[in-house]
């Protein structure tokens, strides 16, 4: 095994946590992005049912008038409750996606706090 110096030994230890750290940092970003679209593919469907769900809604009321001319409010608050629940759950997805960029900002805080800072000379 080669006889290493004092600096040689930190040069390489320096490097090892520099690699480790590498690592933790692509890892977490590679989580956040995983989660992040995972999360957008979700609140895209969920857009995607509200508009369905609001041109429904919109025929229902044409079809109403249209037929009887008159509107029945109970089905018209029916579909309006269920629209406001997928608002609910558009605005909860659209927080976890926060909350996942959140996450990962602090996991990266906490990698940078645990690494020493430069010495100048």
């Amino acid at each position: 095994m080669p006889d290493y110096s004092y600096d040689d030994q930190d040069t390489i230890s320096k490097i090892k946590m520099g690699l480790h750290k590498g690592l933790r940092v692509v890892t977490i970003r590679s989580k956040e992005v995983y989660d992040t679209v995972k999360l957008k593919n979700k609140l895209q469907s969920k857009k995607k049912s509200k508009s369905k769900a609001t041109r429904e809604m919109g025929e229902s009321v044409y079809q109403m008038f249209k037929v009887k001319n008159e509107y029945d409010l109970e089905i018209i608050r029916s579909k309006c409750v269920d629209i406001a629940k997928i608002d609910q759950e558009i605005a909860d997805t659209e927080e976890e996606i926060n909350l996942v960029h959140l996450n990962a900002k602090k996991k990266l805080g906490e990698l940078k706090a645990i690494s020493k800072p430069k010495e100048n000379y």
